[in-house]
């Protein structure tokens, strides 16, 4: 799945505290969901860092 462009900036946005995820536009949650868990995954932020961020809990479910 190719993430939207615009998700990387919404993502950045979150984590700068500039943006919630609840005030990002729906047709874009899925791709910034996709960036956080990468980051995650990266070791870039905590799972605990990604509930924060996202508002629920970190899953590594490829189908969430």
């Amino acid at each position: 799945m190719a993430v939207k462009a615009i998700a990387h900036s919404y993502w950045r946005s979150i984590k700068r505290g500039t943006r919630t995820f609840e005030s990002i536009p729906d047709s874009v949650k899925d791709d910034v969901r996709t960036l956080a868990k990468a980051d995650v995954q990266e070791g870039v932020i905590t799972a605990e860092q990604y509930e924060q961020y996202i508002g629920e809990p970190y899953s590594n479910d490829k189908t969430a």
